[in-house]
């Protein structure tokens, strides 16, 4: 009876967001995002410029005793980001509609927003000021 109970606990972790790394391409940085959870990306706003990135998921395969623990908030401390103006990454299960992955910056930037190939993951790909993200 307590391994059924140990097996419904809470993840290990007690984190949404497992890890953010941030690493620098040609023409600006990519943040790779990861969740301790599968999610699927639905969509985001704005389209591909502005100061904040509301990015809207759905998580994938979470049991029932786990759908409580996803509407919490959670933010991530960042590493230092060099040239990158992002202030902070915040995960929202808390607000209606959600839940919502939001970055801010310091200023608006252009940028890309797409799913992992492993589906607990997004890739943000932040374009420089002088570079255009065709």
């Amino acid at each position: 009876m307590s391994t059924a109970w140990l097996l419904h606990a809470q993840p290990a972790s007690g984190r949404i967001i497992s890890d953010v790394s941030i690493s620098s391409i040609a023409d600006g940085s990519e943040l790779h995002i990861a969740f301790t959870f599968p999610v699927r990306y639905i969509s985001h706003f704005p389209r591909d410029y502005g100061d904040t990135v509301q990015i809207s998921l759905q998580p994938v395969a979470v049991s029932a005793v786990d759908q409580g623990f996803l509407r919490q908030r959670e933010s991530y401390n960042l590493p230092e980001t060099g040239s990158l103006p992002l202030l902070d990454v915040t995960y929202e299960g808390d607000l209606p509609g959600g839940p919502y992955l939001t970055l801010r910056f310091t200023e608006p930037v252009a940028f890309t927003v797409r799913q992992g190939s492993d589906f607990r993951s997004l890739t943000v790909n932040v374009f420089d000021n002088n570079s255009t993200s065709d």
